[in-house]
């Protein structure tokens, strides 16, 4: 059994990355400390052969149970001031039990965050501390929501279950921390972002959760879960999120909540490689759509020219496959059309930004094919500060999404379609694709500018 990377070993390899070690040596080290040699060669930035992309690949398989269903392809609960979701059978029933089970074996009176006398009759369920009981189903069902969300765990709560008897409720409430709540609550960590919420059984009579002001309730439903962000987009709380669990009439109602935080323990470190990159907007990205004249042309260019297309060779082996030996094709685009692509861009990423911009480069169409995953990165700290990537094309046998960190140093899942584009803060945020392709085609186009000085 191969040991996980620490911070502390993290912390060392990015102190010898920028002394100028080699990585080479840096890798011989930690094999012979006992770490994973896949994991190793991914966080030093070494190339992968076939057998370990396919290790690799099988190992987020495994850990990841459910991939199918993670966050972005969950059904969000649409024409409401809040992001929400709804996940069906997260949970097996059998998991279920399982968890009801352990929760009744250590419960304690539930408490409420307050900065002022504590009302009993607010919250009269009970709670079970699940984060400190050492169980490896347990530690398993934590790291499959901190997976299905695409947020590192040392961002979260500890894991905690919730028991309600008849007439037993949580009245009107919000997740996240009031102002006046926030010296005493947040230890160095945050706000509160994300609540993930799953219902272990069905409820005879009542239980149910209420948003009020989105005008929606949910009846528990065994392995349903509800997942919603308690701040808007700048980082603010969202008044909307208010919500309430009513009373339970008949039966009883068991559930497992995890809350995550702005500020993950690991944080510090990344933020030293890239904290000298300038911030232009609140998130970090933006999801808009492509001028479609101009998307029709890039879409008529490209299925002009395929017999023009070449294999794609990539420096730094950012584009690595388990199924081809060439991951990538790359069209060309002759010089009008990139200049094109830079004037239709260029006023609503200034507008976006805040900035005044130049162009840089404009890549061709680059067509990544079966099994390709392209390494999280950040992009030239000189050149491509403020960019663009439109889908052209794509064949697809389920969604590849776009994993990018935002300003909090959360992972966001992103799904273009042919004609959106992303706007995003290239050199600041990690990027990229690491889950394997799965399907024939998808074509983009990267636009770059920088702010003039």
């Amino acid at each position: 059994m191969y040991k996980d990377l620490s911070q502390d070993w993290l912390d060392w390899i990015l102190e010898n990355i920028n002394r100028g070690c080699e990585k080479t040596e840096l890798l011989d080290i930690l094999l012979n400390e006992g770490f994973d040699p896949v994991q190793s060669k991914i966080i030093l930035g070494l190339e992968l052969n076939n057998q370990e992309i396919f290790e690799a690949q099988e190992s987020h398989k495994k850990s990841l149970k459910y991939s199918s269903n993670n966050c972005i392809s969950a059904e969000r609960i649409k024409n409401v001031s809040a992001e929400i979701y709804e996940v069906d059978n997260f949970l097996t029933p059998e998991e279920c039990e399982i968890l009801i089970s352990e929760i009744k074996r250590e419960l304690r009176p539930s408490t409420i965050a307050s900065s002022g006398a504590e009302d009993s009759s607010y919250r009269t369920s009970s709670t079970c501390d699940l984060g400190i009981i050492e169980k490896d189903f347990l530690k398993d069902l934590d790291d499959r929501i901190c997976n299905f969300v695409g947020i590192d765990s040392s961002y979260g709560e500890t894991l905690q279950g919730q028991n309600y008897q008849i007439e037993q409720e949580f009245k009107i409430h919000t997740d996240y921390f009031e102002e006046s709540q926030m010296t005493e609550h947040d230890k160095g960590k945050g706000q509160r972002t994300y609540t993930f919420m799953i219902y272990l059984n069905e409820v005879a009579e009542g239980g149910e959760t209420e948003f009020p002001r989105l005008n929606k309730k949910f009846s528990p439903s065994t392995g349903k879960v509800l997942i919603w962000n308690n701040l808007n987009e700048d980082g603010s709380p969202n008044i909307n999120t208010l919500h309430q669990a009513f009373p339970v009439k008949r039966g009883e109602k068991n559930v497992i909540t995890k809350w995550f935080r702005q500020k993950g323990d690991s944080t510090d470190s990344i933020e030293r490689l890239n904290k000298h990159v300038k911030t232009y907007t609140k998130k970090g990205f933006k999801k808009e759509f492509l001028d479609k004249n101009l998307f029709e042309k890039l879409k008529d260019f490209f299925e002009d020219n395929k017999s023009l297309i070449q294999n794609e060779y990539v420096s730094g082996n950012f584009i690595q496959s388990g199924e081809q030996d060439v991951p990538s094709t790359l069209l060309e685009l002759n010089d009008e059309l990139k200049k094109e692509i830079h004037e239709s861009l260029k006023l609503p990423l200034e507008s976006w930004s805040g900035a005044i911009l130049e162009p840089t480069y404009v890549y061709g169409i680059r067509d990544y094919k079966k099994g390709a995953i392209l390494i999280p990165h950040r992009d030239r700290d000189v050149t491509h500060i403020i960019s663009a990537i439109i889908n052209i094309h794509q064949e697809l046998e389920e969604d590849w999404p776009l994993i990018i960190d935002d300003h909090f140093y959360r992972k966001n899942k992103v799904i273009l379609e042919p004609g959106e584009v992303i706007f995003y803060e290239s050199a600041r945020l990690s990027h990229g694709r690491p889950y394997p392709l799965k399907g024939k085609s998808y074509a983009n186009i990267f636009c770059h500018f920088r702010p003039v000085s």
